[in-house]
Formats: C-alpha cells, sequence, structure tokens
C-alpha cells in the first residue's frame, strides 16, 4: 500500500526523529535569545532574523533527512542543492520584509514613541525690548514659563527649552525650523518690562505653510496676577487654534497662579535664568534666587522644585558630595510636592534622589513613569527612567525613553549624551559613536567628545580615543573630571602607565579642594589592573553614595573586574545581586 510505503521510508530516514531534535534545539535558541535578549542588549532585527532563518532551518533539515536518512545511499544532487538555495533566498527575502533594518538612533527613529496624530509645536526664544539690559532673564522667564503651560496639555506635543535655545542668536526660515525640531507650529514672541507696565507680543505661525494663524498683544499693569493670566490666556488660545479640546483638569492647571507675591515670582525668574547657564557660578547664584524667593512666598511650589533641581545637578561633577546635596535635593522635592501633589517636575526631582542616592531603582521608576504621566511633555522624566532602566540592564526599555525624551528636546547636547550612554554600555559602540558624533557636530561639548572618546577606547581604536578625551580634558579645565577619568583609563589601556599614574594624582590633589566621586580614580586604577587599590576606592564610592555604582555592572570599564568576589559582593550592596546570579 502506499500509506506503508510512505510510513517505512519516514522511519527508516527517521524523519520524524530528526524534526523532534530539531525542534528541541531550536526552542533552547529561541528561549536563549529571549533571555538575553535585554542584558547583552541583542537588537529586536537580530531577534527577528533568528528566528526566520530557524524556521526555514526546519525545511531544509526535513529535506536532508528524507534524502539521506540512510547513510551514503545518496549524494547531494543538483536539484537538492537548487532546493536549499531557493528556501535559503526566500529566507532572505522574509529577513528585508521582517527586519524593515537596523538604523541608527536619530532623531527620526523617535517618532514612533510619540504619538503622530498630536500636532507639535515649538516656542522660540523671545525677543527682549526691555530697556534695562539686567531685564534679560524676564524675557527668558516667559519664554519658559509659556512652555510649561503648553506642556500642561496633553494634546499637543510640545519641544523643550534646550532644544530652542539654539534659535535666540540666529533664526533660519519657519520651515527649516520646523523641519530641524520635528514640529508644525512655531510660537514667537517678545517681552518687554519697564517699570510697573509689561508688554507680551505672541503669534502662532503654521510652518508647513509659513502663514500666521493666530497673534496677540497683551499690555498689562506688572503684577503676578496679570503674568499668569497672559501665560494661561496664551496657552489657551493656542489649544483652541490648534482645535484642541481642554479637559477640566487641564484647565485649572493652566489657569492655577502659583504665587501671588511679584517679587517671589521675579526670583524664580532669575533662578531659573541662573541654573539655565549650567556653570558653577550659575548654579550658585540660583540657589539663592530660589531661597529667596522661598523667604517671601514658602509655599511657593516651583521655586522649591527650582531649588530641588539645583541640588541635583550639582551632584553631576562639579564638585558638590552626594551626601551634602541629595538631602536638601529630597526636602526641596518633598516640600514641592506636599504643597503641589500634581507637580511633574518634583516628581522627577525626587525620582532622582530615589535612583541616584538612595539606589531604589523600582521607586525611582514609579516616579519617573508618575511624573511622564502627569505631563507628558516634561522631557526629563523619560531622560531619567532611561537611566534607572539601563542600570538594571532592560536596555530596550531604556532606549525606548530615551528616545521618547529626545522627541520632545531633539537638540538637548544632556539628553543625546544620555541616548549614546545608553548604547555605549549595551555594547553597540558604533551607533553610539554615531550619536556622539551628530551632537559634536551641532556644537562643541567636552563630555559628549570624553564619552565619544570612551567608547573608540573599547573598539580598540586608542589613538582616536586619548585624542578625543585629551581635548575634551581641555575643554573642561577641571571644572568636571569626568574627561580626565576616561583619559587616564585610556592612558592605562594604552601602555602610557606614567601618564595614567599622573592622572590618578591630579585627581587626588582635586580631592584636596574639592569633592572627587572616588570612583573616577578606581576606573583608572582598573584600567593599570591594580584591582586591589581599584576596589578599595570603589569600596569609598559606595560610602560616599555618589551614582556610578549603579551603572558599575553595565558600564565596560569595569568588564575586566566582574569575576573578582569582591566586587560581586560590593554589587549585592548595592542591590544589584540580581544583574551577576
Amino acid at each position: 500500500m502506499p500509506e506503508e510505503s510512505v510510513l517505512r521510508r519516514l522511519k527508516e530516514r527517521k524523519l520524524v526523529q530528526w524534526a523532534l531534535a530539531y525542534l528541541a534545539a531550536a526552542f533552547v535558541v529561541f528561549q536563549s535569545i529571549e533571555v538575553m535578549a535585554e542584558p547583552w542588549g541583542i537588537a529586536p532585527g537580530l531577534q527577528r532574523a533568528v528566528h526566520v532563518l530557524l524556521l526555514v532551518g526546519l525545511f531544509v533539515v526535513l529535506i536532508l533527512a528524507w534524502y539521506h536518512g540512510e547513510k551514503g545511499q545518496q549524494r547531494l544532487s543538483g536539484a537538492e542543492l537548487l532546493m536549499i538555495t531557493a528556501l535559503l533566498a526566500i529566507a532572505a527575502i522574509l529577513l528585508t520584509v521582517v527586519r524593515p533594518g537596523e538604523q541608527a538612533v536619530t532623531t527620526s527613529e523617535t517618532e514612533s514613541v510619540i504619538d503622530d496624530a498630536k500636532p507639535a509645536i515649538a516656542v522660540l526664544p523671545f525677543d527682549n525690548f526691555s530697556p534695562n539690559p539686567d531685564d534679560a532673564y524676564f524675557a527668558d522667564g516667559m519664554h519658559e514659563e509659556i512652555i510649561r503651560k503648553l506642556s500642561d496639555i496633553s494634546g499637543v506635543r510640545v519641544i523643550s527649552r534646550t532644544s530652542v535655545m539654539r534659535y535666540r542668536e540666529q533664526r533660519p526660515s519657519a520651515g527649516q525650523i520646523a523641519g530641524e525640531l520635528g514640529v508644525g507650529f512655531l510660537l514667537e514672541g517678545s517681552a518687554r518690562k519697564a517699570e510697573d507696565q509689561v508688554r507680551l507680543t505672541v503669534q502662532l505661525i503654521d510652518a508647513s505653510a509659513d502663514d500666521h494663524v493666530w497673534a496677540e498683544d497683551y499690555d498689562r499693569d506688572l503684577t503676578a496676577a496679570h503674568l499668569f493670566e497672559i501665560q494661561s490666556d496664551v496657552a489657551e488660545r493656542v489649544a483652541a487654534a490648534l482645535e484642541i479640546e481642554l479637559a477640566a483638569s487641564e484647565i485649572e492647571r493652566i489657569e492655577r497662579h502659583p504665587t501671588e507675591s511679584l517679587t517671589a515670582y521675579d526670583l524664580y525668574l532669575l533662578g531659573r535664568y541662573r541654573w539655565n547657564q549650567l556653570d558653577m557660578e550659575g548654579l550658585t547664584r540660583a540657589i539663592e534666587h530660589f531661597e529667596a524667593a522661598i523667604e517671601l512666598d514658602a509655599d511657593f511650589a516651583l521655586a522649591h522644585a527650582g531649588l530641588a533641581d539645583v541640588h541635583m545637578i550639582l551632584t553631576q561633577g562639579w564638585g558638590l558630595a552626594p551626601r551634602d546635596a541629595f538631602p536638601r535635593a529630597r526636602e526641596a522635592a518633598e516640600r514641592a510636592l506636599a504643597l503641589d501633589p500634581m507637580l511633574a517636575e518634583a516628581h522627577t526631582s525626587l525620582g532622582g534622589v530615589q535612583l541616584f542616592y538612595d539606589w531604589d531603582f523600582e521607586a525611582a521608576e514609579a516616579t519617573f513613569r508618575r511624573a511622564i504621566e502627569l505631563k507628558p511633555n516634561y522631557a526629563l522624566a523619560p531622560h531619567w527612567l532611561s537611566l534607572s532602566l539601563m542600570g538594571r540592564a532592560r536596555f530596550a526599555e531604556a532606549l525606548e525613553a530615551a528616545r521618547r525624551a529626545i522627541a520632545l528636546d531633539p537638540q538637548s547636547p544632556y539628553i543625546q549624551m544620555n541616548l549614546g550612554y545608553i548604547l555605549y554600555v549595551a555594547r553597540q559602540y558604533d551607533r553610539a559613536v554615531e550619536v556622539y558624533s551628530d551632537a559634536l557636530e551641532a556644537g562643541p561639548h567636552s563630555l559628549i567628545r570624553a564619552l565619544r572618546g570612551g567608547v573608540y577606547v573599547q573598539l580598540g581604536m586608542l589613538d582616536e580615543g586619548i585624542s578625543d578625551l585629551e581635548l575634551a580634558a581641555r575643554m573642561s579645565e577641571r571644572r568636571n573630571l569626568i574627561p580626565a577619568t576616561y583619559l587616564g583609563f585610556a592612558y592605562a589601556r594604552a601602555g602610557r602607565r606614567s601618564d595614567a599614574e599622573r592622572v590618578i594624582r591630579e585627581l587626588q590633589e582635586s580631592a584636596a579642594e574639592r569633592f572627587v566621586n572616588p570612583d573616577y580614580i578606581a576606573i583608572v586604577y582598573v584600567g593599570l589592573g591594580e584591582n586591589d587599590e581599584a576596589m578599595a576606592w570603589l569600596y569609598q564610592a559606595t560610602e560616599a553614595r555618589t551614582d556610578w555604582p549603579l551603572f558599575f555592572p553595565v558600564d565596560p570599564v569595569l568588564d575586566s573586574i566582574q569575576s573578582d568576589p569582591r566586587y560581586q559582593d560590593l554589587l549585592r550592596t548595592i542591590g544589584l545581586s540580581e544583574l551577576i546570579e
């Protein structure tokens, strides 16, 4: 009977056994890819490629088993070769369809993260028409506050301040700006403050048509209430022009007056102006202004949130010890939230304390996600969220959060730097170099250049890495010591021991004048292969509650000591045992 002949041939060729053995092996590969995708940073496209190849491989195995089940009976025929070639061609076609191509992470790659159905708007820097040059902060402050008001509207995507400030001095056409920022609308304006009067002029532009949609002049007496009324009216008029229906909660939030004191509000604007300068003098003055605003109005939640932001950033290489800065940041953030539980900026600052000081990944993640829920347009919330996810080797989620932050603040060097760092720790070095190089084309930045140099070192391109790092160290002029740290590590890896030891001495000399993260010195010792010294400094880093211990398990500079039992014990004290066990 034909059926018996087929069954006999299946049995003789052990077709079922071959199929079962292959499926068992394929299942192991499937599970391994799923488990290791995140900690190893395996790209989704590569995962899909493996899946398709395994599926096609099943048919190849069945064909070979059918024709060659009895060893030595036949040789591989031309027809079989053509059949296998055809299957592989089909696999290639499937890969081009299923795997659209892994591209470098750019602004355009963020579009899937943000709801494209939302209209997008950028508020360009306001011109300052105040007769007193010292009142330039007022135009900047009104500009930032209108961005903040618009950001409370969930139905619109608002580009963050950092990305629009590049257009203060040179302003190309509306179409070019819109294309660079990925928006459809621009809001332009000017501010004039003179004695007890204020004038604000704003106009909404449809960038695609280069046409004015709406414009308004506001002339008011200079009072806190009038300033808030202007900001609220602008936000509501923009929403109406974009045909966005505001929820009652959004209207209430937009129309809320954060303080009734004009002087306190003026000091708050000065504090934000100084904070945005991002240098030690500016940050110190920002603290003074925020504290003065709080003295005038202790219930001014935004001033408390601003104070928390300053203390947070002072730990990022600016020489303030974490044990001095973070408790103050926590106190200010918690006070702001007690006054205004819906203040996303304060939630974000508190999440930063929970992450970088408490080392509580779960609490920090929940706090950042709450901030995003409250204000989807606040770029710092997904920015910090991405770092908390990265520290736990959840690279795919971290990249998604980083892309969301870039969609909201596409020109921010710090957010681009963060994206590059995530790619770097995920061992996607070529893509990290692309992100850093794109950021450097937009302007010089010592930290970004230093981090690109660190990637070159991991790629074995020591000359290129040292060149970047030496330039970054000169640019930073020791104001920030991260470039010097990576430079010392690069010297060590290049066999330039005396230069590496010189960097260690310079870091220790700096420690006599200011706080220096002990992990900076540890990293240079790791490069030199002196693990005993490295571990001693790493223990000091955990005692000082610096932020780098959070990234020890994922940062490639520490790969060489991953198997050291002392290092593994150190990770357990941080709460990262899940990454080594």
